[in-house]
């Protein structure tokens, strides 16, 4: 069980999540406009005068010891953490080629006053050591030359959350480095001729993973909110059903800590909704499979035939968020995609209706300018989300444009839905009807990998994988006319 946390050590937590809700949270209705009510800020004041210059990095290194253990070096001994830990997002959170362009793309449109704001999470050891300075070429180019050092490329690193010491705030990489000793949830004293090791419960509580799963960028928009949704949420409630991060992302199995010793360990393959998006990257094909199998746990699809509306046909598929401590989608929402494909079929097969389907650029038709070659051609779209806006009001396509957030997300439990008429004069031809709807996720949508591809971010080819849209849940209902 994750204990809940003292409210000084959650100063930093945004939306007003101070504490869980204490009555089940209401169904919410029609979720399919995006003319929601702009998101209340003013939690955030203290925030953006802390980040008044950017994302700077305002920590002294520490002395360099432990800190350049590298995942290499720990896996020499656990060898089975490596090999998990080998084919995870952390390890690829500088490898992908995506994030590498956004960087770069922040850096140059901020002239270099982005500085670690994105880095000290996706690499946060190399990033508080003071290895990834931003600096401006003889072209008058402001630039993060990761290639200077090798051991930027690994990310988010063992003594990353091994060597945390505390953590200050539940957001933007606020917790400190030790250079001293290394922690672990039982601190075994056989560990002890390998490094220093003291036992650390903070390992085991989200609280860890809020540091860097908690995100508003240094114009003070919330761009990640995860683990303030998983303490708002039901499993932080207080009672036996509670869950931390660490439950559901780093499950509990068997195996040798060492080689000869066995004792429970949890899996370093940190599965979220994340996948790897270049062919060579390690364990590929079994990260997409375990990112598969949870998706498909967390929400389940409904649909169902309701009462005519003036002469329609009238189709509900409605969508709850199951199993999760946090929204859906969580984490980056302004990139990710979740959304209901619906189709409606006659009784040869013909196309009735249809919402949810990508334009010929394999975008969605969210209504928004620029996304998509026909942006109001899907007027029931069922879409969850966030967008980005800066201070003029103008949708943004950057994490660091922006000036506020607005999402469209389902919290744990909670119910979206979305209504569909067909006319009826429409449907005299037909005897039988097949509806069939599919929720389905991706990771980044096309036009934002075309805007860093025409903009020379992004090299055509980069993403060799591609990007997949994987499906979360099924439904078909036949109807008789």
């Amino acid at each position: 069980m994750s204990p809940r946390f003292p409210p000084l050590l959650l100063c930093a937590l945004l939306c007003a999540c101070s504490s869980a809700p204490q009555e089940p949270l209401p169904e919410r209705a029609d979720a399919s406009g995006l003319d929601m009510s702009a998101q209340d800020m003013s939690a955030l004041e203290p925030v953006r005068a802390d980040m008044a210059d950017m994302g700077r990095a305002d920590m002294k290194p520490p002395q360099r010891s432990l800190l350049h253990a590298t995942p290499q070096d720990c896996g020499e001994c656990h060898r089975q953490h490596l090999d998990e830990w080998e084919g995870s997002m952390h390890a690829y959170a500088t490898r992908d080629p995506i994030f590498l362009a956004m960087l770069n793309k922040g850096i140059q449109d901020t002239q270099g006053k982005l500085d670690q704001f994105c880095i000290q999470c996706h690499a946060p050891v190399a990033s508080k050591l003071g290895d990834t300075p931003v600096v401006q070429g003889e072209d008058d180019i402001w630039r993060m030359p990761l290639a200077q050092k090798s051991s930027i490329h690994d990310g988010v690193v063992c003594v990353t959350c091994h060597a945390t010491a505390s953590v200050e705030a539940t957001l933007n990489a606020k917790f400190t480095l030790t250079d001293t000793t290394l922690f672990g949830p039982t601190g075994s004293p056989a560990s002890q001729a390998a490094h220093p090791m003291q036992q650390s419960d903070l390992l085991t509580q989200s609280l860890v993973c809020g540091s860097c799963h908690n995100v508003v960028n240094p114009k003070g928009a919330l761009l990640e909110n995860t683990f303030s949704e998983w303490y708002a949420g039901p499993f932080n409630a207080g009672g036996d059903q509670d869950k931390s991060c660490q439950d559901c992302h780093m499950p509990a199995y068997e195996g040798e800590v060492v080689p000869g010793t066995r004792r429970t360990l949890h899996r370093h393959t940190f599965v979220g909704v994340d996948v790897a998006l270049i062919e060579d990257f390690p364990d590929r094909a079994e990260q997409l499979a375990l990112v598969e199998a949870l998706l498909k746990s967390a929400a389940t699809l409904e649909l169902e035939q309701v009462p005519d509306q003036q002469g329609a046909l009238a189709l509900r598929a409605s969508v709850r968020n199951v199993n999760n401590g946090h929204a859906l989608p969580s984490g980056s929402t302004a990139d990710r995609q979740v959304w209901v494909h619906l189709t409606v079929r006659d009784q040869d097969g013909g196309l009735v209706h249809e919402s949810g389907m990508l334009d010929a650029r394999g975008d969605l038709m969210d209504r928004v300018e620029g996304h998509s070659l026909d942006p109001g051609g899907d007027p029931e779209l069922l879409l969850f989300g966030s967008l980005l806006f800066d201070e003029q009001g103008e949708h943004v396509t950057f994490p660091w444009e922006a000036k506020r957030s607005q999402d469209f997300l389902i919290q744990p439990g909670q119910l979206a839905w979305r209504e569909y008429l067909i006319e009826r004069a429409s449907l005299r031809d037909a005897t039988a009807l097949t509806v069939e709807a599919r929720l389905l996720y991706r990771t980044f949508p096309p036009f934002l990998v075309r805007a860093l591809e025409q903009q020379g971010y992004l090299e055509g080819g980069a993403l060799s994988a591609g990007i997949p849209i994987m499906e979360m849940a099924r439904q078909t209902m036949m109807i008789s006319l």
